[in-house]
């Protein structure tokens, strides 16, 4: 099974997308609304392509590491 084909596969864009919407949740009961909403728009995002859903989470990681306090 090569990467392209485990990236799409059913079980990985749900786990995905459920990662994502858990740590919305978490980032909303936070106070951070932006950021929980940029989750929630990459989750919407994995459940049609996976690739593109974590590519959008790893950005958003980047971003919240590097924003000021």
């Amino acid at each position: 099974m090569g990467l392209g084909k485990l990236l799409n596969s059913r079980g990985i864009k749900r786990l995905s997308t459920l990662s994502m919407i858990a740590e919305a949740a978490v980032a909303f009961r936070r106070g951070e609304k932006k950021i929980g909403a940029m989750l929630i728009g990459a989750a919407v995002l994995s459940m049609r392509w996976s690739a593109v859903g974590l590519a959008g989470e790893g950005l958003i990681r980047l971003y919240r590491r590097k924003r000021p306090l």
